[in-house]
C-alpha cells in the first residue's frame, strides 16, 4: 500500500517502492550482462587468444573506477541520478560497439574499439551497484532491507545466466550457440538499461536520510520514517576496520567469482568452460533467492560471514579432491555447481555490510572506495592466475589460501565488528554528527 504523509516538510509517498526495485534490478541485470561481456568476447573469440587475458582482467579494472566515480556522484548528486547517469553510460559503451557488430570497422581498428566498449561498459555497469546499495539501504525497512540487499543484486546472476541461454537450445559444440550467446547477451545491454533508465527517472524517488542530510534537516526523523520499531545499530569499530575488513572479503570474494566462473574452466577445463557461466548463473539466482528471502533477516551478520566463507575454502579443496581422482566432465561440472554456493552467499555477506557500516553523508563514496579496491585488485589477482601457466592444483591451493583469508576476515569482523542485521542505521548517522563531520540539524518548525 502507498500513501502520502508530511516528512521533513514535504510531501512524500511511502510504502513499497516497487518501481525503483525493478529499475535497480534491471540495473543489475546488466551488471552481470557486463560481467560476461568480456569473458563471452573471449571463450567466443571475437577477441584474438593471445589478448583474452584483456577481455577477463578490463571489465573488472574499470569497473572499480567506474565504482569509485559512480560512488561519489551518488553522495554529490544523489542516488537515483547516479543510477541513471551509469545506466546512460552503459548504452554509450554499447553504442561504441555497433560499428563492429555491422562489420564497419576491421583488423586492429576492430580489437581496440571492442577493448574500448569492454572497458567503458564494465566501468558503468559495475559503477551501478554502489547507487543501488545506497539506495536500497535507505528506502526500506530493516526486515526488507535484509532482503531486497541480497535479491536486488542476486539479479546480476540471472544477467549472467542470460548470456549462455542459446547453450540450453543448440548445445555446447554448436557454432550457432557461440554466435547467438554473444548477440543475446549484446541485444540484452541495449534494452535493459534503456527500460531501468526510463523506470528510474519516471518512478523512482530520492531516498528520505540523503536528503536529509543534503539539506541539513531532522535526519532522525527520517529513518524514523522507513524503520520506526527497529533496535538502532551501534556503531562501535572504527570507520579504518570497517573498511579494510569490507576490503579483504571483498577481494576474496570477487576472486572467487570470477576464477571460478570465467577463469578456471577457460584455463583447465575447456569442455565445460561455456557450460560453468550459464549453470553457475541460474545456480547462483536460485541460491541467492532462497538467502535473500528465508536467511538473512534471521542470522546475525557474522554469523552468516563466518559460515559462508568457510565453505568457500571447504569447496576449493573438494574441486581440488575431484578433479585430481576424475576426468568426468559431469562430476567437475557438478563440483563447480557447487562451489557456486558459498560464492553466491560471500556476495550476499558484501551486499549486506557494505551499505550498513558507512554514515549516510558518505555511503556511496565509501561503498565505492571498498568496490574499487576490489575490482581492481580482483582482476589484477584473476588475470594473473589466468595468464600465468599453472597446474591447476596450483591454482586450486591459490584459492583455498585466498579464501582463508577471507575466513580470517569474517571472524574478525564476528569478534570486532558490531550487528547490523534487523536494525536502524540511524546510529551511523548519529554517530557522523557527533564528530562534526556532518552536523545533524533539528528540523525547524517552518519546515513542518
Amino acid at each position: 500500500m502507498i500513501y502520502s504523509v508530511k516528512i521533513l516538510g514535504e510531501k512524500v509517498y511511502t510504502g513499497f517502492p516497487w518501481a525503483a526495485f525493478v529499475a535497480l534490478s534491471l540495473g543489475m541485470i546488466v551488471f552481470g550482462l557486463a560481467e560476461s561481456y568480456g569473458p563471452l568476447s573471449a571463450l567466443t573469440q571475437v577477441v584474438p587468444s593471445n589478448l583474452a587475458w584483456l577481455a577477463f582482467t578490463l571489465p573488472y579494472i574499470f569497473g572499480g573506477i567506474g565504482a569509485f566515480i559512480s560512488g561519489y556522484l551518488a553522495d554529490i548528486l544523489g542516488r537515483k541520478l547516479a543510477f541513471i547517469l551509469a545506466s546512460g553510460l552503459v548504452l554509450l559503451g554499447m553504442i561504441l560497439y555497433l560499428p563492429i557488430w555491422l562489420n564497419v570497422v576491421t583488423g586492429i581498428a576492430r580489437t581496440i574499439t571492442l577493448l574500448i566498449s569492454i572497458a567503458i561498459v564494465g566501468m558503468a555497469a559495475i559503477g551501478l551497484e554502489s547507487p543501488v546499495l545506497a539506495m536500497i539501504s535507505e528506502s526500506v525497512s530493516s526486515q526488507h532491507r535484509s532482503k531486497l540487499l541480497v535479491l536486488g543484486p542476486n539479479f546480476g546472476n540471472l544477467g549472467v545466466a542470460l548470456a549462455y541461454v542459446p547453450l540450453l537450445i543448440f548445445g555446447i559444440n554448436n557454432a550457432k550457440a557461440s554466435a547467438y550467446n554473444y548477440e543475446l547477451a549484446l541485444i540484452l545491454m541495449y534494452i535493459a538499461p534503456t527500460i531501468g533508465l526510463i523506470l528510474a527517472w519516471l518512478k523512482a524517488t530520492e531516498t528520505l536520510p540523503w536528503k536529509a542530510i543534503k539539506t541539513k534537516k531532522n535526519v532522525e526523523e527520517a529513518w524514523k520514517a522507513i524503520d520506526k520499531n527497529s533496535e538502532v545499530v551501534n556503531p562501535n569499530a572504527g570507520l579504518g576496520f570497517r573498511l579494510l575488513t569490507l576490503i579483504l572479503i571483498g577481494i576474496v570474494q570477487d576472486v572467487a567469482f570470477v576464477y571460478i566462473t570465467y577463469g578456471a574452466s577457460y584455463a583447465y577445463f575447456s569442455n565445460i568452460a561455456e557450460y560453468v557461466p550459464l549453470i553457475g548463473g541460474f545456480t547462483m539466482t536460485i541460491v541467492g533467492i532462497i538467502t535473500g528471502l528465508f536467511i538473512t533477516s534471521k542470522v546475525s551478520r557474522k554469523v552468516f560471514a563466518v559460515i559462508s566463507y568457510s565453505m568457500l575454502a571447504v569447496f576449493w579443496v573438494l574441486l581440488w579432491g575431484v578433479a585430481s581422482i576424475t576426468n568426468s566432465s559431469i562430476a567437475i561440472l557438478s563440483m563447480f555447481t557447487l562451489l557456486m554456493i558459498p560464492v553466491e552467499t560471500t556476495w550476499a555477506t558484501r551486499a549486506l555490510l557494505e551499505p550498513e557500516l558507512f554514515p549516510t553523508n558518505r555511503r556511496g563514496m565509501l561503498i565505492s572506495l571498498v568496490r574499487f579496491v576490489v575490482w581492481v585488485s580482483a582482476g589484477i589477482i584473476a588475470g594473473l592466475l589466468i595468464l600465468i601457466p599453472l597446474s591447476f592444483t596450483i591454482g586450486a591451493l591459490s584459492m583455498f589460501i585466498i579464501a582463508l583469508a577471507g575466513v580470517g576476515g569474517a571472524l574478525f569482523w564476528y569478534y570486532k565488528g558490531f550487528e547490523t542485521g534487523n536494525k536502524n542505521l540511524l546510529g551511523l548517522d548519529l554517530q557522523e554528527s557527533m564528530r562534526k563531520i556532518a552536523p545533524v540539524k533539528a528540523s525547524d518548525p517552518k519546515d513542518d
